[in-house]
């Protein structure tokens, strides 16, 4: 009867931190650039700063998804 309890109670610890976790494209932040470009048909450019410089940036400029490949400025994961 034991036994039963502990895998329970180990398996809802387990769910309840992994809720508490960022979601992935937080946790994908930690590695890429910040990307802007000057229209939407230029191309796009590294640009220097951090991913909460990019994120502000972002937000005077876009107000979109910072992860999304859209508007004038976004943060790439993938370089």
């Amino acid at each position: 009867m034991k036994k039963p309890l502990v895998i329970t109670a180990l398996t809802l610890a387990a769910l309840l931190f992994s809720g508490s976790l960022p979601c992935k494209k937080q946790l994908l932040a930690v590695s890429g650039c910040c990307k802007a470009r000057n229209s939407l048909t230029s191309d796009w450019r590294k640009i220097a700063g951090s991913f909460e410089d990019c994120k502000g940036l972002n937000e005077e400029t876009d107000r979109d998804d910072v992860f999304d490949e859209e508007g004038l400025v976004w943060w790439d994961v993938t370089c």
